[in-house]
Parts: C-alpha cells; sequence; structure tokens
C-alpha cells in the first residue's frame, strides 16, 4: 500500500522521504500549481494518448536535468506518461518497450509521486500505464510502475470541466462494476470495488454541484477503483470502449459506459454468474437484477451526455474488429465477434422515450432526487 497524504501541500515531506533533491515534474500547471516546483523541469510535451515518443522524450529530459524523482500531477495521460518515462528510464531492453515489455534494471531506482487531478481513472493506484505505438495501443505493466506515494487533494479538482467531472467519475464507476464482476475478483478486490461503486452513486449529484465533501470522496472513489482493476484488470465494457472513442471521439469513461448496462443484462441472463450478480443486486440495495442495468441506464439519461451517431451494420462489424481480445479476458462470460456486435447494436441505439423514463425514475428514486 502507498502511503497517502491529504494536501498538495504534504509533497515536500514526501519528497525528503524518498530522498528526492531534483524531480521531473509531469504535467502542465507547474507554477500554478505548486509555486515550490518553479525551477524544477518540467515535462508537459504529452498527448491525451499518450506516445511512447513522447515518453522518451520525457526521459532524455530526466536525465539531461539529472533528476532523481518523478512528480506526476494531472489526470490519467499524465499519469500514464510518467509512468511510461519511468519504464524508459528503468528499461534494460528500451526496444521490447514497444511490445509492451518491461525488462528492468535492477539496479536502478526512482521514486515516482502521483498526484491526480482528476477524480476517474484510479491511474495513482494501478501499475500499468497506457501508450500508443505507432498508432497502436500498447500496455506497460509491471510492479515497479506503481507509484510509490499518491497525494489526493480534492482541491485540485474544483476547476474540472462538467462534462470533465461526469464522464471521470463514470470511468471510476466502470471500473468498480467491471472490477465486481471479473474472472479475477477477490475478496480484496470486491472490497475496493464496493466503495468506489457506492461512493461513486452516491456522491455523484452532490459533486456535479460543486459539493467539497462530495469531491473528497469521488477521489478516494477513484482510487478504491484503482485499486480494485490492479487486481483484476478491466472486462469487456474498457475492452470495447477505445474504439468507440476513436471513432465517435467520447471521453474514455463515457465511452465505457456506453456498452456496459448492455453486458450488465447479459450476465443478469446467465445462471452460472447469479451468485455475483446476486451479490452485486443486493450491494446496492436494487430489488430485481433487472434493476441494476436500469438504473445505470437512468443515470446515463440524467447525466445529459453528447449524443454520437447510430451506426450501420458495415460501422458495427468495423467496431468489433478493432476490440481487444485480449482484454476481453477477464470477463466473466466468453464473448463472440456476433456477441459483441450484439452488444454493439443494443448499446448505440438510444432508448425510446418510455424506457428512457423508467430508466431516470428509478435513477432518481436510488440518488434521492425528488
Amino acid at each position: 500500500m502507498q502511503p497517502r497524504l491529504d494536501s498538495l501541500a504534504s509533497l515536500p515531506e514526501l519528497l525528503s522521504v524518498f530522498h528526492i533533491h531534483t524531480p521531473l515534474f509531469v504535467g502542465r500547471k507547474r507554477e500554478e500549481l505548486l509555486p515550490l516546483a518553479a525551477l524544477w523541469p518540467c515535462f508537459h510535451g504529452y498527448h491525451p494518448n499518450p506516445d511512447l515518443s513522447d515518453c522518451n522524450a520525457g526521459m532524455e529530459l530526466f536525465r539531461a536535468s539529472g533528476c532523481d524523482g518523478i512528480v506526476a500531477v494531472g489526470g490519467g495521460s499524465c499519469m500514464d506518461t510518467a509512468k511510461a518515462i519511468k519504464a524508459s528510464l528503468l528499461s534494460d531492453a528500451p526496444d521490447l518497450l514497444s511490445r509492451g515489455i518491461l525488462e528492468p534494471n535492477p539496479e536502478q531506482t526512482i521514486p515516482l509521486i502521483a498526484v491526480p487531478t482528476t477524480a476517474g481513472t484510479g491511474s495513482e493506484a494501478t501499475q500499468t500505464a497506457v501508450v500508443y505505438v505507432n498508432n497502436r495501443k500498447v500496455s506497460l505493466s509491471h510492479p515497479l510502475l506503481l507509484p510509490d506515494a499518491v497525494i489526493l487533494d480534492s482541491q485540485l479538482l474544483r476547476d474540472l470541466p462538467l462534462l470533465h467531472k461526469k464522464c471521470c467519475a463514470l470511468d471510476a464507476l466502470c471500473q468498480g462494476i467491471e472490477s465486481y464482476w471479473s474472472r479475477s475478483a477477490t475478496e480484496e478486490s470486491r472490497r475496493h470495488a464496493s466503495i468506489a461503486i457506492l461512493s461513486v452513486l452516491e456522491q455523484f449529484p452532490a459533486y456535479l454541484d460543486g459539493d467539497k465533501d462530495a469531491a473528497r470522496y469521488m477521489l478516494r472513489a477513484a482510487y478504491e477503483s484503482g485499486l480494485a482493476i490492479q487486481i483484476t484488470r478491466t472486462t469487456a465494457a474498457h475492452a470495447m470502449s477505445y474504439i468507440l472513442t476513436k471513432t465517435y471521439d467520447l471521453p474514455h469513461g463515457y465511452a465505457c459506459a456506453v456498452t456496459l448496462p448492455v453486458l450488465w443484462d447479459r450476465l443478469n441472463q446467465d445462471p452460472e454468474l447469479s451468485p455475483v450478480m446476486q451479490s452485486l443486486q443486493a450491494l446496492l440495495g436494487l430489488r430485481s437484477l433487472s434493476d441494476g442495468p436500469l438504473l445505470f441506464r437512468g443515470l446515463i439519461s440524467w447525466l445529459s451526455l453528447p449524443g454520437f451517431p447510430v451506426p450501420d451494420g458495415n460501422e458495427i462489424r468495423k467496431l468489433v474488429s478493432e476490440v481487444n481480445a485480449e482484454r476481453l479476458g477477464n470477463h466473466p462470460q466468453k464473448l463472440t465477434e456476433s456477441d459483441l456486435e450484439q452488444v454493439y447494436r443494443k448499446a448505440l441505439i438510444p432508448m425510446n422515450v418510455q424506457e428512457q423514463a423508467e430508466a431516470i425514475s428509478i435513477w432518481r428514486d436510488y440518488a434521492g432526487l425528488y
């Protein structure tokens, strides 16, 4: 478990604990967030979908500046970039990184302090960095990439755009739900997932209204979702989301949420999965299994997220062809290409007026929105 502090003002203490004298700052608001960091070398040349070549540039800046640690202050892309920079620095075989393989130098240590400025990805709690190599997504995963310390300061969430708040919180919620029903779930992962699920659902309205306590709980929920997927990894909703983001420019959390209720319906209908799905129903305090997907659809409708074009058959088949089969391995059901096509078809067709009204009613009742 990484040490966690609750204020950015605690950063000097952590720098001392890890004997960091010249950190590489990875992020885009160095002076605004950290006046003490004005003289630190700063790397901000990364993209929303970080490219490994960007991370190599960060590695060169680290070396040229004589850095002895990394401080990452930002969202998921920032965290992935910082981890990939660390991977590049630690690797004894840099050419293998482009294939997602890290063979570290056992004699080298580089402390990484993570400070999330969004409540969603939970990347501050995981050992995985997602980067792109020639437009191909590569996951770098190694215990050495797990941040050594995490600062959770909810004040950093206050200026987030509303759409960003909504979609990041959906990412944390999807991670919690997917981890809960994952093939790889354990008692520990379900404990973290349960905290994430309940906290996001309970705090969503107040968080969007700017409540400070809700922001603190939401940041913790995102962290807990990261701890959960650190154990289990994600399932089909995440696997099916990346091409939705690429095709329709949907924010990541929103893209995950599009297919999740359809997948939830399918799992509810599988007798072999009845124990875990009934456990999830009990966790949420719902009257029936079918209320879970309806609750989720109601939340999505209530959030009033931007729409997207309804794809035709050819477009759906293209979506299916881009799904990463490896990321489907943790899903509790085996999904064929035909299954994926059916999920996309149902997920990408808007609810009719009656369905939407029923779903929103369940969500508003659950959330106490009268």
